[in-house]
């Protein structure tokens, strides 16, 4: 494995562990009086209060939804060649059930979150060893969970804020979820016919690449080889033991760590593990010059334009950046694979 791939396995476990030490160190006080709110039926926010005029959804729609899913679910792992046994479908729902409480304040706090899928291929490893494809399934059903839990309370905030009545909002999710499997599957299946060479090569094109999917087949084989490769004795053992890492810091120097959000700053710095990473220096740039001097300094200057500004730079016609040393006209920008990028 490529030192780039144990990066970016070691900063995902990193973020994932922060992420639960985060929510339950620095965040814990406000999910109990949050919880408590919702017992009591008191809640301090004036749109859920605008919102008690609508009939709410009764849990009993929950619980047919849930058991309609979980059919669902026993019926691709039983009739489909899936290699994932029974319990290790119960153990993925569980492990993604616990997940999410954790994704969704993170979530609620920063409007942003991160990928905790790294979490379930590790289980999914250990459950169901030399199964690739039972560990592909595995982390669908685990992650999916949180996914779609997201989604849903993210459509579910919306619908709040825009006093639209819990129940048409329900059907209208339910109504959507349906119809966009049936068009992403559509989609995928025309894609995958019409690109499928450029879909299978290495290099892709600049619009299309096989890269994501390729990765995740990748991920499935090496999980399910996870005692030889990630085990004690492997020579990745750091990458599972990241996850008890990311747990530790309580303070950075002078700096707590409750006023910085280190899961987030560990996930985004496995980007700089894969693809094209260049932006991010431009993106840090702007981020210190708008979110903090700006906004500090000149406070009134960044109510007024600040947002102008930004609409402004993202406007007008395309322009063809300049060909150069870091944008070569021929080939890759890259210069790998003898593309014809150092050629003159």
């Amino acid at each position: 494995m490529t030192g780039s791939n144990i990066w970016s396995n070691i900063t995902a476990n990193l973020a994932i562990g922060g992420l639960f030490a985060h929510c339950i160190c620095f965040w814990g006080p406000y999910l109990r009086e949050t919880l408590k709110n919702a017992r009591t039926g008191i809640q301090p926010d004036p749109h859920w209060k605008a919102m008690q005029k609508y009939k709410e959804v009764p849990f009993w729609w929950y619980i047919c939804l849930l058991v309609l899913s979980f059919i669902s679910g026993l019926i691709v792992i039983l009739s489909g060649q899936t290699t994932l046994p029974l319990y290790s479908f119960i153990v993925a729902l569980l492990l993604g059930s616990f997940v999410t409480p954790f994704s969704q304040l993170l979530f609620a706090r920063l409007g942003n979150g991160i990928a905790t899928n790294q979490l379930m291929k590790m289980v999914g490893g250990a459950i169901a060893p030399g199964r690739p494809v039972a560990n592909l399934y595995f982390a669908m059903w685990s992650h999916d969970i949180v996914a779609q839990s997201v989604g849903l309370a993210g459509d579910l905030k919306v619908g709040q804020y825009l006093k639209i009545p819990p129940r048409a909002m329900f059907l209208t999710q339910l109504w959507g979820t349906i119809f966009g499997a049936a068009i992403n599957y559509v989609v995928m299946v025309s894609i995958v016919k019409s690109q499928r060479a450029v879909l299978l090569s290495p290099e892709g094109t600049n619009v299309w690449s096989g890269q994501a999917v390729q990765s995740v087949n990748s991920d499935a084989v090496t999980w399910s080889l996870a005692k030889e490769l990630y085990g004690p004795r492997g020579p990745y053992f750091i990458v599972p033991m990241s996850l008890f890492i990311g747990m530790k810091w309580s303070k950075i120097g002078p700096i707590k760590v409750e006023n910085v959000i280190l899961p987030v700053i560990y996930m985004y710095s496995s980007i700089l593990a894969s693809g094209v990473n260049s932006t991010l220096t431009s993106t840090i740039i702007i981020g210190i010059v708008s979110q903090f001097w700006l906004r500090n300094y000149h406070p009134g200057w960044f109510r007024k334009y600040n947002y102008i500004l930004g609409v402004f730079g993202a406007s007008g016609p395309p322009r063809d950046f300049p060909s150069w040393a870091g944008n070569p006209a021929n080939g890759n920008m890259d210069y790998c694979n003898g593309n014809g990028a150092l050629d003159r």
